[in-house]
């Protein structure tokens, strides 16, 4: 059997464009958002407390797991607080366990249980990019019309990266959060962890002479890169480990020369897991801000210092 020439030519150019166009598909690689959604509320933890806010569970060692959240949510020594897992599970919290890290509001909590819980993935990227899809994650508070403290998944932007940013936040996104979200996750199109929520942004409405001026969020949140928890961690005794590969395989050998040393090879590193290390002295706890009540009626309370 013969084929046309021209035939064969139209279609090896039609097979080679569409080969092109699938290469440049954005995303192959990106999970689906039910599936991001469905990871992070099995790693994603309420922290109870009489300020309760949210955490991500990022280590496991035999039976302790580590808990990577906002300073924050665990400021206070003399509150009681306990990790609540997504089987509606309580686990208590020993404070002298809590770890904070230097100049940045992150902290670390463990808690210890026979139960398999999963543990979030962190990012091998320094930052999610301008533009880049991000997903927020956590337990917000209760509030006129969601009565109840449920799991909240919420999808953004990145709008902006400000590395002079106080605290540590300097990763900015469009997601819609609320106060109780703190210390939650932010999440890539991987499912892979690339921050710590935190804070929103806020614009102050003037009063009136009757009422006083409402503190309200304008938008944009603001987030930790997990880059500056990796470079902090050592500090509060939070031990790097780093999986052992397997070995390389080494080629044929060839015939000797004379005084030249074989070259070793060097096995790769996998991304760090995180064990817990030895527990930091708390430093001088700062008084936690009240929120701000408004006096209107059906309006929200507002989450005080931008923490949200």
């Amino acid at each position: 059997m013969r084929f046309n020439e021209k035939l064969v030519t139209v279609l090896g150019g039609t097979l080679f464009t569409s080969a092109v166009v699938c290469l440049q598909t954005p995303h192959v690689l990106s999970l689906q958002a039910n599936q991001v959604g469905k990871n992070a509320e099995n790693f994603t933890v309420l922290i109870s407390s009489d300020y309760p806010g949210s955490g991500v569970i990022i280590a496991k060692k035999d039976n302790t797991y580590t808990v990577l959240t906002a300073e924050h949510v665990v400021r206070h020594s003399d509150f009681e607080y306990q990790i609540v897992t997504a089987d509606g599970k309580k686990h208590p919290v020993k404070y002298q366990n809590v770890k904070k890290l230097p100049g940045v509001d992150l902290a670390v909590v463990s808690f210890s249980s026979n139960s398999n819980y999963s543990t979030a993935k962190l990012a091998k990227a320094d930052e999610a990019g301008l533009g880049s899809v991000v997903y927020t994650a956590g337990f917000p508070d209760p509030g006129q019309a969601i009565e109840n403290r449920i799991f909240q998944f919420t999808r953004g932007e990145v709008s902006g990266l400000n590395p002079k940013a106080k605290d540590g936040y300097s990763l900015i996104y469009t997601n819609i959060t609320r106060k109780g979200m703190s210390g939650g996750p932010v999440l890539n199109t991987n499912g892979e962890l690339v921050g710590i929520h935190g804070r929103a942004e806020t614009d102050v409405l003037p009063g009136d002479g009757k009422n006083a001026p409402i503190q309200v969020k304008a938008g944009l949140n603001l987030g930790i890169p997990i880059k500056t928890f990796l470079s902090l961690a050592p500090k509060v005794g939070l031990k790097l480990d780093f999986d052992t590969p397997k070995p390389v395989a080494t080629p044929p050998a060839k015939p000797a020369t004379a005084n030249k040393p074989s070259e070793p090879t060097t096995p790769g590193v996998s991304p760090p897991g995180l064990q817990p290390g030895i527990p930091a002295s708390p430093s001088k706890l700062p008084s936690r801000p009240k929120p701000i009540k408004p006096k209107g009626t059906g309006q929200s309370t507002v989450c005080a210092g931008s923490n949200c």
